[in-house]
């Protein structure tokens, strides 16, 4: 995983995804709708850093996910696991 972006992973795994990833860390589409100007800051961040979007994107989701979990784990089944995978 620190190699390789999970996109890249996630394909090569092919028919052997489910078992080789848990569910809640596989990667899954969210469409969402913002401001131009964060979309446009958001890919240019992402340029700078020479990263995709969805990576940049994923990095600072986490940080909300990660300053939140003491509720997320109560909330959400399995949810500690995947937040600690692949550790």
């Amino acid at each position: 995983m620190d190699h390789w972006p999970q996109e890249m992973i996630e394909e090569s795994l092919g028919d052997d995804l489910a078992g080789a990833i848990p569910k809640l860390p596989r990667l899954a589409r969210l469409e969402v709708r913002l401001p131009r100007f964060e979309i446009v800051a958001v890919k240019r961040l992402a340029e700078r850093d020479g990263k995709s979007v969805n990576a940049l994107l994923a990095r600072e989701l986490l940080d909300v996910v990660c300053a939140n979990s003491g509720y997320l784990v109560t909330e959400i089944r399995g949810f500690k696991r995947a937040l600690r995978w692949p550790s």
